[in-house]
This record gives structure tokens, C-alpha cells and sequence, in this order.
């Protein structure tokens, strides 16, 4: 996998002084020559992969730095090595709609204006692949706009807190997870029933928005936008879904529920995916190792960045319904929800379920938590101390998340890439708005259109200049629906407005009735038609009854309850067919089939939509009125009721485990409405030549089916040819499926009488069905019929081809992943061992039809094209390293570390590779005499070069970089001929502080090379400045008086916890609060005046003894976390990890404690009915030692909207 290059340009120098390679001190004492460090960082050097630079990123940061940037929003920035603030969460599923790094639109306000295309379930009806590829371009071109930095405090953008940063590029789309049941909340989001089908539109979506050509290769080396195929996997039901397990057979998680991800991931090359909230057959998605590494990243090759759904991290150990109560193989749980504990059955060693769920998220594959409650340093440490987590494990996290990242271009020179010149002329565009007019247009489907009122023809198209009086009834027909996951488009047509339009430019003394008719969805009572209105629907030329579904019916979070019409719909349609008007047509606009059976023969014609778009009023009436021939099909089999569908619950597929009634058109027994694939024309096509390229093929071949179409009527049109597989095939305990879609492709428009040649190829391969037991994929011998037809119900001809002999395996893909990512030299990594890290954590009881025989937790696997994994230790392996001057490989696969730099470590199987990033380096450490200095007065500060390796470093060197108007002079050799392997050299600087620094913390940054060398060694120091007394770093006002409630900022939004609904909880303004044992003062509050600390490293006298230090706080814009230090009077230093939840979390974490609760916050307009708390935590101090000072964890600068900061009111000591 390549992986792309970080760092905003502007961030360059800044870094590379950082980090010692600009800004060194010349040395005093002369030596050999040395050969010069690099001048540029191998992260900011694009000569390298992406994923090499990433590693040297990664390499650099400290473990509370590499613990920050675990969560989706808001990873803070770390300036030292010029990385900007990033937020990984951003929406656009037909449009842009949710920016989490809005930071700064002026005096914009509302949801993101930018053009809203049909919803994915609507759009894919069109079945055109090149249609969404254009759409998805569109897309993509508006989130590249949003970067424009003229729209920084002008207009909505997605530049972060700062104008000079890069961006984000990380976006949340598709779903993608199958509609096998249309009650489940989300169809709207998804791409229908059939995997092959999703796959293919889906991969039509991810190849636009990521900037690819149609075919999935690329156009560049840079990523448009990072596309992330969602929720991964078998997400299918929201009710109780954080809490729920998806159980289903092996063979149906990989020939169903996973087939469309494998399919993005081999084809389209998706970016990124996101586990979900459900456990699947037991084991957390966040967490299991099974589906997210052995198969997503090890059989189908994912090799892009994992996120988290929203809090599904904490479903590994909270209770149901927000959790699994779960707890890996040789642990159990107390089952104690959030604050719940696991224990280790052999060892009784102990661990928090939060660290504990992190960790093996991070190990399953799960990369980034969002929103990031559970990834805090406390956490990742405990869990480190525990044994159930390595600081490897969290680089290899971080290295798919900066890969993908630098991918995107955030860290190259801006003028070198071709995306970055796309501008805000993008956002609503008018082409784009034409647009998602023309994908609204096709992707209507025409479900019914018979003749009306003794007119000998169909009642659709309708003349709008022949229309003089058109009644319009229902709710539906009065607003927009644009479905979950929607922006908020300047341009909304509904469909009163589109028919209106169309109707009076065609005859502008038409009369156009409209009637809401008192129908909603949730409405229980009769809808309710005027005198006047059904006088008008008697006399009228065309009636259009608007029904469906909306927001109200289903979305996240809330399934359907079922398929009738919601609503007061069937009130509606009973009583305006009851007053005879034959030329009424029956709109529905919905998430999915709705039960009609009682209506169709009430009405002359039905249209269907799914959510279509901000221009759904024009393409319904382009669609009524014949300027649009409808081509639309359905991408679901439109059930009659509820009766024909098992429980939602229920995710087996065959008929056996469905009560008899089978799922989606692959199983069902039943008759539905319509079919899958169903969609009718203003034309009539006729199918014909179909013939097949041959009459038998091996299971390793491919099977053309060509075949014409004609168009057999009077106006010009397109269709969809479908084809599928069907086969005379008895395989002992399986259950095969009636048909399978194997190709499709939708016509040019067809002049009447015009015919189109189309030959769709089959790969046999593709035919397989995954055998649980054998471990891989299998083609059945046997007759199969290609049938071609207009829909899956409907067959025009066939053509029969013999299948026989097995797939031959070939190795696909070869993945390599080491325990870790940073080594130093003279670490050797076995590339036949197994990496501990990702050993299986499923339940062996609960996975029916799998081989637990089959696991891939070897560091290097290979896995051929049929699912089965090669035995390495009788294969004919080749080993080798990019650079032998950094890492060397033997011929056993023993990689030996040598020097700095990276080395892509590569094994190849039967031709195949794959490889993996390593950074080598030596240990270079920095110290001083006293970490807390005078200004003026010098310290001594210390490097340590220690040469790991086994072989001597020929002329080494080391610097000390000091920051701006400070003076590092060594004192002694800063040079050396050689170091000899397994020696350390030590310089000694004199540091001096200018006699104005002001109070802060200050870096020293150290740097080392040698001769040959092909990167530095680095290492950072800190030297602190206090502040006066504590009182000088209180500079938030985070609670406010409720008659003055804009007083109060804690946030950067202007929002603050309420004094009196503090005091209510006992916590008085200037009084005295116990808790945790420790008697605090609280602060004076109220007056407008800072009230609290802002963590971000300042250090402060504070001369105090005792046992226990505790602190009062709070955070904002997720959970923070940090370190911080506690200096003695006697010299000595002790670390601590301060820890405090979101306010809104109201909830503790790991290390701390709720001090109180409060029912509302404040902000400039008044009361806020919204919980907010504040936080307790304590630290056991060193027995018998006063403190001096105490260096707070650096958390963030400031208290600003979008970032995370940690507010503390109080500190005591006893």
C-alpha cells in the first residue's frame, strides 16, 4: 500500500528547526568531519513512499503526543513537527453535510450549503455507473473547495482552527452495508439489496470521490478525499444496536454481508473503512480481529486507515444497550458498564474495560477512536502495564492514519498537487446543480402506467399544455426530503413547486391545486379533504396523490416499525380515488417498499423515488410531464407486508432460517409486488441473439453472454439489461440462491427501432461460494443459466454454459505486519514468527461454519484468489530490504536492524509482494541540571548517543538546538570519530535562558548523525520557565452568573457552566468542596473574571506536602488527557497522567471521578437544557517529599471552538 506525505508547507522550517536540523548551535570544540545530517526530515522528503514518511512521522512523537492523535476529532496539533490540528470526521453521502472543522464561517450559520444529490439508495436506481462517478466528482470537487482559504471567517469551510492549515480530506462515506430488510433505518444511505449490485455502484462513488478513474486505477499519486466504506460489518439494525450481535454463517459473511466491502477494497481502492456499533457472532465489530484484520486486511488486502463508529469503542466493555459486556478469551468482566473491570483468568491481573476495549481495538485493526473518550494516555498505559497493548501496536495505528493523511497532499508543497486548485466556485455550482437534476431525473422508476379515463393510451406522460386544472395532495408533495446524512442546499424543489413550473410555462392559465390534506407521516386521524379540493380533484386533468416515508418513519437509530403506509397516507388514497378521477397518478417518495397491494388498482400510475435530491420537484414532474423518459429500476424486491419478512433480528439469508420465507430476491420464496431490478419505460424493449461465447468453461475461466436490445417503441429511451446466474446445482448442507446478479449495464437513449449490442463478462471465479470449513472460496460443477432480462423476476432468453474442474489458487495478496513500526538498531523482527498483537479473540463456541483452524496471525501471510491462506513454511519465500544500510533481511526471513533510516521490508510469494515500513534508529537522550530555570541563568544540559547497533557509527555527531534567543554551547567533544557498537558518547551544553524569557516550557531539541547515516536521531528535552504563582495561568472564564450567562467561555463558543446550578449541587462560589479526602477551595466565580486553568504545560510554584494531590475539572470537545510533572523541593520529579471526561460525558473515566452534575449550562442567550459536569482526580504522591512546582500536562493553548482543552478549578494537596 502507498501511503502519502503530511505536514503543511508553512510548518516546514518550523519543524526541521524543531528538530535540530536548521537551528543547531555551532560547536565549540573542533573534530574529525562529519557527514551532514539530512536537510530535510524523511517525512517532509517526497523522494519516499507515503508510508515510509509516515513511519518517520510516527517515529518522532512522543507516547502522550501518539495518544492524542487516536482520536477523530480535534487530534491536536503537534507544532514541533509541524502537524496541524485534524479532524477525521466529516460527512457527504450525496453532498457535503456535516464539517467538524467548520471553525470559523463568519456569520454563516445553518447546515453545510452545498449541492445535495439524491440520497445513495435513490441514486443507484439509475444503474448507471457513470452517472455516479460524475456525481461523486462533484462532491469531491466541493469538499476540495471548502479548503479555499478565502472562505476563512467568510463562509463554511474545512480548514480547521487555523487559516494556514491544510484541511481535511477525511470523509465518512459510502454506506454501504446491504439492505437485506427495508425496515432497517438507514436504506436510504445504502446502494439496495445485492452485494454485487452495491459493490459495483458503490465502487462507481468511491472512484469519483477519490479522484480515479472509472476503473479504480489512478489519476495521481494524491487522494481527492479519502473516501470511508461504512459500517463494517452486518450493521443492518438500529434498534439497540450498540448493544446487539449480528450472528450469522461464515459462508454468508463472506458471499453477502461482506462481499460489496471486498469489492471496494480490491477495485475501487476505498481509503478507509469504519467498524460498527453491533458485536458480530459475539465479538465487538471495534474489536474483532476476525472480520477486520484477518478478513478485511489479510484476504481481501485493505490496506488504508480504520476508524471507529461514534462511541463503538466503549461497546466492548459497557452493558447493554450500550455495550456488549464483553471481554476477550482468558479475561472476564464484572459486567459494571463504564466503569467496568476485567480480569485475567490465569494471571488475575486486572485492567479497566476501558483500557482494555481500546486496546484491542487498536490490535483488531480499529485505528482511530471516535469520538476518542476511551484513547487517553491513563488508559493506553495502564493497558501497556497490563500486557494487553505495546507502544508498537499504537505506531502501526498512527501509520495508517498519517499514510492516509499525507495521501491527500497535507504535507506536500501545495502547488505540486492537481487538487489544490479547485476553489469555492465549486460549492453549489451551477453545473453541479444541473446535476442532481439529471441524477434525480434517472433515477425515478415508473412502477405502473396503464390507460386512463377511455384514453387509449397510457395516462403518463401527461401534456402539460393540455392541462388546465392539475390537483396536487399530501404533505410529501409541499417540502423537501433529502433523507439522513443531508446538508442544507440553497436550491429545495418540492414537488408543487416543479409540476407548477412546468405546467404554467407550458400553459400559464393552468390552475395548480394543492392540498396537504392534514396527511403526515405520524398523522393518526383521516387525512382531510376540502369541499373545495375534492371538486377540484373531480374536475381535474391530473391528480397526483404524494405519499412515502421521512425522518419521522426510520433513520439512525430508529428502525421502521414496518411496511404500511405511515401515516394518515391510506386514508388519503382511499378517499381521493374515491371520487373517480381515473387520471391519478400515485407519487411515493420513500427509504424503501411501502405495502401498496390495496392501491395499485385504484390508481392509473405509480412513480417511485427514493430521496431525490434538492431538485426532486423538477425530476418528479420532468418525469410526469415526458421530458425525461423514466429508466430508473428498483435495487430491492418491493415486498407486499410485513407478512413476507422475517425478523428484522434474523441475518440468515436462506429459507431454513427464515421461516421458510427467504431474503432479498437471491432467497425468497414468496411473490412480491414488485421484483428486484423492476422499472418501466415510456418505451418497450425487446431482448434478443442471446448466446454465450462457449458452452463449457473451467472454474478459472470467463464466460461472455451477448445479447441485443431494441427499442420496440415510439419514443426514444434507455433501459437496464440485467444479467444473472442461475444454476441446476445440489450441494449437500447448502442452501444455494434462486439467481445471483452477474453484470448489468444501462443502455444509451435508444431511438425507436434502434438496437444496441451489449456483451457482459463473467469471470467463473466470480461464481464461488465460500466453504466455511474448507476455508475458501469454491465453484460448484454444473449447468449454470446466464439469463438476460429487464428485471430478476422477468427472463428474455438464456444461455446455458457447463462449468466444471476447481479454481486453480494463485496468490492475490501478500501482507506483512510486524509487531511494530520504530526499532532501534540491532532489534532483529523473525518475519515467520506470529505477531502476538493480532492472535484471533473471537469466541471459537459462537462462529458457525468457520474453520478455527484458519487464522492469520503469522507476520507474513499469503492468501490466494480463492480465500485460502498458503502455508509459509513449505513455500518458497524471498525476503527483502529497500535499503540493507538501515535493516537487512536473510534468506530465513530474519530481519536484522543496522542503521537510521527506513527500510520497506518486502516478501514475495510465486511473484506476489508485500511489504512493511520500518524506522530504524539509535537511542539519543537529552537532560539537564534542572528542568525549571532562571531567565539569564544557565543549566547544563547533557546528550547521551548510544550506538545499538553491531557495527561502530563512523563520524558521529550530535547538536542541541536551542529556541529562539537562547545560547547551547558544548562544553565538551560534541564529535566523534566513532562510536563502537554497543558505546555511548555524552556531550555536555551550557544552556542559557535570555534574562526576559517569559514563563513557559521551551524545547531542547537534540539531534545526531554519522557518516552513511540516511536519517537522524532525535530527542527532545524541556526546559521550564514558571510562572509567578497560580494565579497567573487562571485565563478562562468557564462559569458564568445565570443574569449575566454570556459571561462565561469555556469552550471558544461561548458557552459556561451555570454558578447557581453549581451551587445547587453544594459547589459554592469562593466555599470549600470535599471530595476524594481532600478539602479544595473553589473559585470566586460569577464576576467575569478567569476562573480556571487552561492545561497546556505551564508550571507553577506550589509548595505543598502531603500523600495525595488531587484536582477539579473538566474538558470540552471530547476527553483530555495528558502529562504532567511534580517537582519535589529535593530535585526529583515524579510523572503523573491527569485524565478528565468531556463535560457533557457526565460520566467518569479511567482516573477519575464525577465531583457533580448539573441539568443545564449557560451561553449568551440563557439557560441550556443540556446535563453538563465537572470531574475529580487524585494522584498518590511520594512519601515524605515537599513539592515545588508542578508542571501541568500540555493539553491545548487555549479554550477554542473544535479543540480540546482540560479546565482546572481547584488543586489541593493533603
Amino acid at each position: 500500500m502507498r501511503l502519502l506525505q503530511s505536514t503543511a508547507t508553512h510548518a516546514v522550517t518550523a519543524a526541521m528547526c524543531a528538530l535540530g536540523l536548521l537551528c543547531t548551535a555551532t560547536p565549540a570544540h573542533a573534530g574529525p568531519p562529519v557527514a551532514a545530517s539530512p536537510s530535510v526530515p524523511i517525512y517532509l522528503d517526497t523522494g519516499y513512499s507515503f508510508q515510509e514518511r509516515a513511519a518517520d512521522l510516527v517515529s518522532r512523537m512522543s507516547l502522550d503526543e501518539k495518544v492524542q492523535q487516536l482520536r477523530t476529532n480535534s487530534a491536536p496539533a503537534i507544532p514541533r513537527l509541524g502537524v496541524q490540528q485534524y479532524t477525521y470526521w466529516s460527512e457527504g453521502q450525496h453532498g457535503i453535510n456535516t464539517l467538524f472543522a467548520n471553525n470559523n464561517p463568519g456569520s454563516v450559520t445553518g447546515g453545510v450549503h452545498a449541492t445535495s444529490f439524491p440520497t445513495n439508495f435513490a441514486a443507484s436506481m439509475s444503474w448507471d455507473k457513470d452517472l455516479i462517478y460524475r456525481e461523486t466528482t462533484a462532491v469531491s470537487d466541493e469538499a476540495r473547495g471548502l479548503l479555499d482559504k478565502s472562505l476563512w471567517g467568510t463562509g463554511q469551510n474545512n480548514l480547521g482552527p487555523s487559516k494556514d492549515d491544510y484541511g481535511m480530506l477525511t470523509y465518512w462515506a459510502p454506506t454501504v452495508n446491504l439492505d437485506r430488510d427495508p425496515r432497517w433505518g438507514r436504506t436510504d444511505e445504502a446502494f439496495g439489496e445485492d452485494p454485487y449490485f452495491a459493490g459495483q455502484m458503490a465502487g462507481a462513488f468511491v472512484n469519483g470521490y477519490q479522484g480515479q478513474n472509472p476503473d479504480g486505477t489512478a489519476q495521481s499519486k494524491y487522494l481527492k478525499v479519502a473516501a470511508t466504506a461504512k459500517h463494517y460489518a452486518l450493521n443492518d439494525v438500529e434498534q439497540d444496536r450498540t448493544g446487539i450481535s449480528s450472528n450469522v454463517s461464515d459462508d454468508d459473511l463472506y458471499d453477502y454481508y461482506t462481499a460489496q466491502f471486498k469489492s471496494l477494497i480490491e477495485k475501487a481502492h476505498v481509503a478507509g473503512l469504519m467498524t460498527s456499533y453491533n458485536a458480530i457472532n459475539g465479538t465487538p465489530s471495534v474489536a474483532n480481529t476476525y472480520t477486520t484484520n484477518q478478513i478485511a486486511q489479510r484476504t481481501y488486502g485493505f490496506g488504508g486507515y480504520i476508524t471507529s463508529d461514534c462511541g463503538a469503542v466503549g461497546t466492548t466493555y459497557q452493558s447493554f444497550p450500550a455495550g456488549h459486556d464483553w471481554a476477550p478469551p482468558g479475561w472476564t468482566t464484572d459486567r459494571k458498564g463504564g466503569s467496568a473491570t476485567w480480569t485475567n483468568t490465569a494471571t488475575g491481573q486486572q485492567v479497566s474495560g476501558a483500557a482494555g476495549g481500546q486496546a484491542y481495538a487498536l490490535r483488531a485493526g480499529t485505528n482511530v477512536n471516535c469520538t476518542g473518550a476511551e484513547a487517553t494516555t491513563l488508559n493506553l498505559e495502564q493497558a501497556i502495564k497490563a500486557g494487553v497493548l505495546s507502544e508498537g501496536v499504537i505506531d502501526n495505528a498512527l501509520l495508517h492514519l498519517f499514510t492516509v493523511r499525507m495521501r491527500t497532499g497535507e504535507f506536500d508543497p501545495v502547488d505540486k498537487q492537481p487538487y489544490t486548485k479547485i476553489t469555492k466556485a465549486a460549492i453549489e455550482s451551477p453545473a453541479h446543480q444541473d446535476l442532481a437534476r439529471a441524477v434525480a431525473d434517472n433515477a425515478l422508476v415508473l412502477l405502473q402506467n396503464h390507460e386512463a379515463g377511455g384514453d387509449r393510451k397510457p395516462l403518463l406522460p401527461a401534456d402539460p399544455a393540455a392541462l388546465g386544472k392539475v390537483v396536487i395532495v399530501g404533505d410529501q408533495a409541499g417540502k423537501v426530503t433529502l433523507g439522513g446524512y443531508s446538508g442544507d442546499p440553497t436550491k429545495k424543489v418540492d414537488a408543487v413547486q416543479g409540476v407548477t413550473a412546468q405546467v404554467k410555462a407550458a400553459n400559464p392559465d393552468a390552475q395548480i391545486v394543492y392540498d396537504a390534506a392534514g396527511t403526515s407521516t405520524t398523522a393518526s386521524g383521516d387525512a382531510v379533504l376540502s369541499d373545495q379540493t375534492r371538486a377540484d380533484i373531480r374536475s381535474a386533468d391530473l391528480v397526483v396523490i404524494a405519499v412515502g416515508t421521512d425522518e419521522a418513519t426510520a433513520g439512525e437509530g430508529k428502525d421502521r416499525s414496518g411496511l404500511a403506509l405511515p401515516g394518515n397516507y391510506g386514508s388519503l388514497i382511499d378517499q381521493v380515488t374515491g371520487l373517480g378521477n381515473p387520471k391519478t397518478v400515485l407519487d411515493i417518495q420513500s427509504d424503501g417498499p411501502v405495502a401498496i397491494e390495496a392501491y395499485r388498482a385504484k390508481v392509473a400510475a405509480i412513480v417511485f423515488a427514493g430521496y431525490n435530491g434538492e431538485s426532486q420537484g423538477d425530476a418528479l414532474a420532468d418525469v410526469l410531464f415526458g421530458r425525461q423518459n423514466p429508466g430508473g429500476h428498483l435495487n430491492f424486491t418491493w415486498y407486499k407486508d410485513d407478512s413476507q419478512l422475517p425478523d428484522i433480528s434474523d441475518y440468515d439469508l436462506a429459507p431454513s432460517g427464515t421461516g421458510g420465507l427467504g431474503r432479498t430476491y437471491q432467497y425468497f420464496t414468496g411473490t412480491p409486488t414488485y421484483p428486484f431490478g423492476y422499472g418501466l419505460s415510456y418505451s418497450a424493449f425487446a431482448y434478443s441473439h442471446i448466446r454465450a461465447d462457449r458452452h463449457s468453461v473451467d472454474a478459472d475461466g470467463t464466460v461472455g453472454i451477448s445479447f441485443d436490445v431494441t427499442n420496440t417503441g415510439s419514443v426514444p429511451g434507455a433501459t437496464v439489461a440485467q444479467l444473472y446466474a442461475a444454476g441446476d446445482i445440489t450441494v449437500k448442507g447448502r442452501e444455494l440462491p434462486d439467481k445471483r446478479l452477474v453484470g448489468f449495464q444501462k443502455t444509451r437513449v435508444l431511438r425507436p427501432g434502434t438496437t444496441q449490442h451489449i456483451t457482459l463478462r463473467v469471470r467463473v471465479p466470480d461464481l464461488a461460494f465460500h466453504d466455511g470449513q474448507k476455508a475458501r472460496q469454491v465453484v460448484y460443477d454444473g449447468r449454470y443459466r446466464f439469463e438476460v432480462g429487464p428485471d430478476s423476476a422477468t427472463t428474455a432468453g438464456s444461455a446455458q454454459v457447463t462449468v466444471h474442474g476447481s479454481l486453480t489458487p494463485h496468490v492475490r495478496y501478500v501482507t506483512v505486519q510486524p509487531e511494530s513500526v520504530a526499532y532501534e538498531a540491532g532489534d532483529t523482527i523473525d518475519l515467520t514468527a506470529r505477531n502476538q498483537w493480532i492472535k484471533d479473540d473471537t469466541d471459537p463456541a459462537a462462529q458457525p461454519g468457520r474453520n478455527m483452524g484458519v487464522t492469520a496471525d503469522h507476520v507474513v501471510q499469503a492468501v490466494n484468489d480463492d480465500g485460502s491462506f498458503l502455508d509459509l513454511s513449505r513455500t518458497a519465500v524471498r525476503y527483502r530490504s529497500s535499503d540493507p544500510s538501515v535493516a537487512t533481511v536473510s534468506r530465513a526471513g530474519l530481519v536484522t536492524t543496522v542503521g537510521n533510516g527506513v527500510a520497506t521490508i518486502s516478501a514475495t510469494v510465486h511473484g506476489v509482494t508485500g511489504s512493511a515500513v520500518i524506522r530504524v534508529h539509535h537511542t539519543l537522550a537529552v537532560s539537564s541540571s534542572a528542568r525549571i530555570v532562571t531567565p539569564g541563568v544557565a543549566v547544563t544540559a547533557t546528550t547521551t548517543y548510544t550506538n545499538t547497533g553491531p557495527t561502530a557509527l563512523p563520524h558521529a555527531s550530535v547538536a542541541l538546538a536551542a529556541p529562539d534567543g537562547w545560547t547551547a554551547v558544548p562544553t565538551s567533544l560534541a564529535t566523534f570519530s566513532t562510536v563502537p557498537a554497543g558505546a555511548s558518547v555524552t556531550t555536555t551544553w551550557t544552556v542559557t535562558p535570555p534574562a526576559d524569557t517569559k514563563p513557559g516550557s521551551y524545547s531542547l531539541a537534540a539531534s545526531a548523525t554519522y557518516q552513511g547515516a540516511k536519517a537522524g536521531d532525535a530527542a527532545a528535552g524541556q526546559l521550564l520557565v514558571p510562572y509567578a504563582s497560580v494565579d497567573d495561568v487562571i485565563t478562562n472564564v468557564g462559569i458564568s452568573d445565570d443574569a449575566d450567562p454570556g459571561s462565561g467561555d469555556i469552550d471558544g463558543g461561548g458557552q459556561s457552566l451555570s454558578q447557581q446550578a453549581l451551587a445547587a449541587q453544594g459547589i459554592v462560589s469562593g466555599g470549600k468542596v470535599v471530595h476524594d479526602g481532600l478539602t479544595f477551595t473553589w473559585p470566586t466565580t460569577g464576576t467575569g473574571r478567569p476562573d480556571n486553568i487552561v492545561a497546556s504545560g505551564q508550571t507553577v510554584p506550589f509548595t505543598a506536602e502531603g500523600s495525595t494531590i488531587g484536582f477539579l475539572g473538566t474538558a470540552d470537545y471530547g476527553n483530555a488527557s495528558g502529562t504532567g510533572t511534580i517537582t519535589y523541593t529535593d530535585g526529583t520529579t515524579q510523572d503523573f497522567t491527569l485524565s478528565f471526561p468531556d463535560w457533557w460525558a457526565n460520566s467518569p473515566s479511567t482516573g477519575n471521578d464525577v465531583l457533580a452534575t448539573t441539568d443545564y449550562f449557560n451561553n449568551g442567550g440563557g439557560k441550556v437544557q443540556q446535563k453538563v459536569s465537572v470531574y475529580g482526580a487524585t494522584v498518590l504522591l511520594q512519601a515524605g517529599k515537599t513539592i515545588a512546582y508542578l508542571t501541568l500536562p500540555d493539553v491545548g493553548p487555549n479554550a477554542a471552538t473544535s479543540q480540546v482543552a482540560l479546565h482546572i478549578f481547584a488543586i489541593a494537596v493533603g
